[in-house]
């Protein structure tokens, strides 16, 4: 047998600093969600807006920001309506042509940097949860 003994208050006080350390994680994934999603839009909205076509300069981007459970996402999608119909020619085209402007290489180029900062929240997550 094992002369092992564990003080229960040493147990509490670590669930305590897990969850304090998960729930400063989950913000700070959740600023890094956001921010990531601000500069796919902004990408987007600034190639459409360099565009030859006057219809496809209208076209508005935006992003609506959510979670289920422990995921936070972020949907980054044109607006409806107006001009902004005109997207899936700009992003997609048709068979006579267009397609020529950036959608889903916004949010290539933002992955990397977005990676990185999910990351270092759960790294911060556990550092805080072991007490260094």
């Amino acid at each position: 047998m094992s002369d092992a003994t564990i003080d229960a208050s040493e147990l509490t006080a670590f669930g305590r600093r897990i969850a304090a350390a998960h729930a400063m994680s989950s913000a700070k994934v959740a600023q890094a969600v956001k921010k990531g999603a601000q500069n796919v839009k902004e990408s987007i909205q600034e190639d459409v807006a360099g565009s030859g076509n006057a219809g496809i300069r209208k076209v508005q981007v935006a992003y609506e920001l959510g979670s289920t459970g422990t995921t936070v996402y972020a949907d980054v999608s044109p607006r409806d309506g107006g001009a902004s119909d005109l997207a899936n020619i700009a992003f997609f085209g048709t068979a006579k042509g267009g397609g020529t402007h950036d959608f889903y290489e916004a949010a290539e180029t933002e992955l990397p940097t977005l990676a990185e900062y999910v990351a270092d929240a759960a790294d911060d997550m556990l550092i805080g949860a072991i007490g260094l």
